[in-house]
């Protein structure tokens, strides 16, 4: 499994050398995320802020400087994972700082250091050429090493910014559909899937977080699957867990009774969660004469279709929404088993964070689910997508106190093993200085070197 964690990468295309930074003004307003943001004068014009100018800290420019772009720091998965990248970097050698295309966003309080700039550029249209330069003065300003992209939203204004900025090294992520909406088709997802395998093939390297998303990048965009670096994502355990007495109250406090298995599911309420099917292998689980509860922590717009579903099938009194929550390990602590019903996945950081809990997975043969999980059903089982009766009895299997139990222990240790924060930011840091070295026509050491 381990050896199979990262693929080989072809070699870079394009050379860039560093420049030294020109004198940009920036104001510092806070955000209603209270984290402080940076934002170039001429974009702060149009907004609410106040004038000050920012100063780089010196002992910044001693470190390998990577700036995180992201359309915005909403609610998301790309989101919390630059968020934990960043956390578990070694401050000490990696100086980062996130860039917002558009917006900052509830997200950036994920983020622990109080010395990372958070910096909008205020786009307001999906390719908006006057954000090129301002994006430019950032990676300048802020004296760039790597440029680390994610997701279609960013990938062509940073290799435009990182070409004007003359930026030494960009890396491009992709994850979950790739190229934005799943549902996307025809000549607009074709033009698109061009695009980025142009912009791709003049990156440094290209990342994702899992094999099907791989290849996946290869189907739409053009570009080789087998030249794309898999690192999966990492997580800490959760903060928060409650022993099985303080459980125990809590879950009585919720109306979930001793003796019921709870269910339970932490994600967006969207339609490609398949949250739906969960509901339906409930009320099965239920005609079955067995005592079952549903718990789902999140919320969107498919709660309140959820809700209704629930009182269709005469089992909205064990359906229980906890609505969006910012530390999720009090609410795994509660689950008897996790479900991850997705009709559509890369790779489930909520799946690795319920392992990392402890909690036994019954999930959906999507993305690289089996590589989370295991193929022998070493953490939990796997079913076919979409298939409601297969769910139920994968929550079958599962049910017994004694096997739950005997999952637990098998969990927490495939976490550690595989897809713990800081085994993720150590491969992301080896990456970084792999493809710095390439372009400085150093060699690194073996043990610096990602290709497996």
């Amino acid at each position: 499994m381990e050896d199979a964690l990262f693929c080989s990468m072809a070699a870079p295309r394009t050379g860039f050398e560093n420049v030294s930074s020109k004198s940009v003004r920036f104001s510092v307003v806070i955000s209603q995320s209270n984290k402080p943001i940076e934002m170039i004068d001429d974009v702060a014009a149009g907004c609410q802020v106040t004038g000050q100018v920012a100063t780089i800290d010196p002992d910044r420019l001693s470190r390998i400087s990577v700036a995180y772009a992201i359309h915005s720091m909403r609610i998301g998965g790309a989101e919390r994972s630059i968020a934990r990248l960043i956390n578990s970097l070694d401050h000490n050698r990696f100086a980062p700082l996130v860039v917002c295309l558009s917006r900052t966003g509830p997200a950036a309080n994920w983020i622990e250091a109080c010395d990372v700039p958070v910096i909008e550029l205020g786009t307001r249209k999906a390719f908006d050429r006057s954000v090129i330069r301002r994006f430019a003065e950032v990676l300048e300003h802020h004296q760039v090493d790597v440029l680390h992209s994610h997701n279609w939203g960013t990938l062509i204004e940073s290799h435009l910014a990182r070409r004007r900025a003359k930026v030494p090294v960009h890396i491009h992520a992709e994850r979950g559909s790739v190229l934005g909406a799943a549902e996307m088709r025809g000549l607009r997802m074709r033009v698109r899937g061009r695009m980025a395998g142009w912009a791709m093939r003049r990156c440094d390297a290209v990342v994702t977080n899992a094999h099907t998303v791989a290849r996946r990048i290869e189907d739409r965009c053009g570009y080789p699957a087998e030249n794309v670096y898999v690192i999966p994502n990492g997580v800490e355990a959760p903060d928060g867990l409650l022993s099985a007495e303080q459980a125990s109250v809590r879950r009585r406090e919720l109306g979930v009774p001793d003796g019921a298995v709870l269910l339970g599911s932490v994600g967006r309420l969207v339609p490609v969660k398949g949250f739906d099917l969960a509901i339906r292998a409930l009320a099965k689980l239920m005609a079955e004469g067995r005592g079952y509860h549903l718990m789902f922590v999140g919320d969107g717009p498919e709660q309140e279709r959820l809700t209704d579903l629930a009182v269709e099938l005469a089992v909205s009194d064990r359906v229980h929404f906890a609505g969006h929550q910012d530390n999720v390990g009090p609410w795994l602590s509660l689950f008897d088993l996790y479900l991850n019903t997705s009709h559509s996945e890369g790779m489930s950081q909520s799946m690795v964070e319920a392992l990392a809990a402890g909690c036994p997975v019954v999930a959906t043969e999507v993305g690289d689910s089996a590589e989370v999980l295991g193929r022998n059903g070493e953490c939990g089982r796997l079913v076919p997508p979409a298939d409601v009766d297969a769910l139920v009895g994968g929550i079958g299997e599962l049910s017994s106190a004694d096997c739950r139990l005997s999952l637990r222990g098998a969990a927490m240790r495939r976490h550690q093993q595989l897809f713990a924060a800081v085994q993720m930011a150590q491969r992301y840091a080896q990456l970084y200085r792999q493809m710095l070295a390439i372009r400085q026509g150093t060699r690194l050491s073996s043990a610096g070197n990602v290709h497996q």
